[in-house]
């Protein structure tokens, strides 16, 4: 392992990231529909049919806690679940939506955003390794994006990246969102500094935790 891997692998440390750290998230947002995904994937929302095909990638993952948990979130009213699948295949991506939130807190940077009224919030992308690459994860957030203006009338539709992932990035350049604010949070020895900046003046969320 080289130095800096060294280097980083120290920085990311639990105990090193309390006591020396920098965080920086970026929001997008919203506040038109868009053309939506292409016509041509089958995308769905709220369909359990879809979710029962999903297969596990990852060791913390497994299809039996991913289906009880989306059974449960559909249960409870609140989240919106869309999903794309091939034709007789697995599940390919999905993602969820939460319309009408009131506030979110972003574990990364540590701080809590309220948002403006009809304000719906987007988390939880996936796509499955063998679609990866193909623009799915932008074509689910250009669908969250159409069905949350459209159909349900939210006056924004807003998703956090951090500054480190480059490809969430780059895809959510191409979904029809534009930079709003930037929270950034430092930690240096016990002291904390927490601040956003406002890019857009006409997205009126409150940053209750920035300096």
């Amino acid at each position: 392992m080289s130095g800096d891997g060294i280097l980083s692998k120290i920085a990311r440390q639990p105990t090193v990231a309390r006591l020396w750290s920098d965080h920086v998230l970026h929001l997008f947002a919203a506040d038109v529909p868009g053309a939506g995904a292409p016509a041509d994937l089958d995308i769905r929302v709220n369909d359990m049919s879809h979710v029962r095909r999903f297969e596990q990638t990852v060791p913390w993952q497994t299809r039996e806690h991913f289906v009880s948990a989306a059974e449960r979130r559909l249960a409870e009213g609140k989240t919106l679940l869309f999903t794309v699948a091939a034709a007789d295949g697995p599940l390919l991506g999905y993602g969820l939506a939460h319309p009408n939130s009131q506030d979110t807190t972003y574990t990364h940077v540590g701080q809590r955003v309220v948002w403006p009224e009809r304000t719906a919030t987007l988390y939880g992308g996936y796509v499955h390794p063998m679609a990866r690459g193909h623009g799915l994860h932008a074509a689910l957030q250009l669908a969250r994006i159409r069905y949350l203006i459209a159909e349900l009338g939210m006056r924004w539709v807003v998703s956090g990246v951090v500054s480190t992932n480059l490809a969430a990035l780059a895809s959510a350049r191409k979904s029809g969102v534009r930079p709003v604010a930037l929270l950034r949070t430092r930690r240096r020895l016990g002291m904390v500094r927490m601040t956003a900046e406002r890019i857009d003046p006409t997205f009126e969320a409150r940053f209750v935790d920035a300096a």
